[in-house]
């Protein structure tokens, strides 16, 4: 192989050897992070083979000091890292569990948590200066089809269901969402309406024909949140429109007005939506009354809201009993089964449930390292999209921040790709120039 395929020059000449054209793993890298962006919609089947795919031919390049020299050489960007050192704190976690095999083992979420390690090597040692602008705007497109796409498969199904019961609750909740749990999938739509409702308000008053079939896809969408009646999903976009408003007041730039003019309008149709849609909405009213209903003990109630609260203390219970270290990788659903029994929590038990608050449930995991390294992976990010004007990465970090206090995504391959790929992929915009060369990427353009 012609050494004119290597940008660095390795130290050994093995490197150099065994690495595979230069165009060829470029383009299955473009390709195949398009294809993880567009299934992770779709259904938990498909990401699997893909990422390793993606490692295949990352092992395959066998340019590993080349890598390690790029690694080394990161000098911005660092917080790119944090969550594979959030990984290694679970790997040392395993060390002090009781339970490292099994469903709910050591091993096993190791496992699955396995993609916060291997996208932040992926995007800090791959050479990706050559199409660095595809790959940005092509996955965040792929993502927004595959949201499409999951969405009209959905609907496909939810009428085939109607015509054959004449039962309107398959159009609702996990009826209606039966690829992911609707909370997920909420997410996913939330946040494909932040990409577009970015690129509109990037784009200006430009592309009028594709800027209205956006706003289209985007109202698509909302009817979709709606539907999937997850309270979180619905909290999340009020709070992704009114973080887009104040990021566009702070920027005080000479779209204001039209920024505000969109934010406004998309706000006000959500709004519509629920009233179309009152069922969805009662369920932030059945949750306050069974909250409030006080003949019924807490530890005995089914409703969504209250098993959350009940599940909550005894994470913190947990939390108290193993302040500095936790309960290790693998022992906490062990140790909230006891505390379920003990207080006897009907519904917990019967769901097998865990902390459903990533914040908690990591905290029982690996203790206040844990916890701190966490809050560190979230902040830091959030605070650099704000400094580099990163609009899009500041709502996916204040998204995934406000949807991790009641479920817990990291638990689940569902929350922890998406989490993973696109904290990776938001940074990259931002990587400045390489010795490989290659420009810092644009602001994002869907057309």
């Amino acid at each position: 192989m012609h050494s004119k395929n290597i940008i660095f020059k390795p130290h050994d000449k093995n490197d150099e050897m065994f690495v595979i054209r230069k165009d060829i793993t470029n383009k299955l890298y473009l390709y195949l992070f398009q294809a993880l962006a567009f299934v992770i919609p779709i259904h938990d089947k498909l990401v699997p083979p893909i990422i390793a795919l993606i490692g295949l031919n990352w092992l395959l390049e066998f340019n590993f000091t080349v890598k390690l020299h790029r690694f080394k050489n990161l000098k911005e960007n660092k917080y790119i890292l944090l969550p594979a050192l959030l990984y290694l704190l679970y790997v040392i976690g395993t060390s002090y569990s009781s339970q490292i095999k099994g469903p709910s083992g050591a091993l096993f979420d190791l496992e699955v948590k396995l993609s916060l390690l291997l996208f932040p090597v992926f995007f800090t040692t791959i050479d990706l200066s050559q199409f660095s602008k595809d790959i940005y705007k092509k996955a965040l497109k792929a993502f927004v089809y595959g949201c499409l796409i999951s969405s009209i498969i959905l609907i496909n199904k939810a009428m085939m269901d109607y015509f054959k019961d004449q039962d309107v609750a398959v159009f609702y909740y996990t009826k209606l969402s039966w690829m992911h749990h609707p909370s997920y999938l909420a997410l996913y739509f939330t946040f494909a309406i932040a990409i577009l409702m970015t690129w509109i308000l990037e784009s200006g008053n430009k592309i009028i024909f594709k800027r209205n079939l956006a706003i289209l896809v985007i109202i698509h969408f909302q009817f979709f949140i709606v539907l999937l009646s997850s309270k979180a999903g619905m909290i999340g976009f009020f709070v992704i429109c009114l973080l887009i408003i104040m990021f566009y007041l702070m920027k005080r730039n000479k779209g204001l007005k039209y920024s505000l003019t969109i934010s406004a309008i998309v706000l006000a149709t959500f709004i519509v939506i629920l009233f179309i849609f009152p069922a969805s909405f009662n369920r932030f009213y059945t949750a306050k009354k069974s909250i409030e209903d006080h003949q019924i003990p807490d530890n005995q109630k089914t409703e969504g809201s209250v098993a959350r609260m009940m599940v909550w203390k005894c994470s913190i219970e947990i939390i108290k009993e193993n302040f500095i270290f936790g309960v290790g990788t693998g022992d906490v659903k062990t140790e909230l089964i006891k505390k379920y029994e003990e207080k006897k929590i009907q519904q917990a038990l019967k769901d097998n449930l865990n902390s459903h608050n990533q914040y908690l449930q990591t905290y029982v995991a690996i203790g206040l390292p844990g916890f701190i390294l966490l809050l560190g992976s979230l902040l830091f990010p959030l605070l650099y999209g704000i400094k580099k004007g990163n609009i899009l990465l500041f709502l996916f970090i204040s998204l995934f921040a406000f949807h991790l206090l009641v479920e817990s995504m990291l638990e689940r391959q569902a929350g922890l790709v998406f989490y993973a790929f696109f904290n990776a992929l938001l940074f990259f915009s931002n990587f400045p120039e390489r010795e490989e060369s290659g420009s810092q990427l644009p602001e994002i353009k869907l057309n």
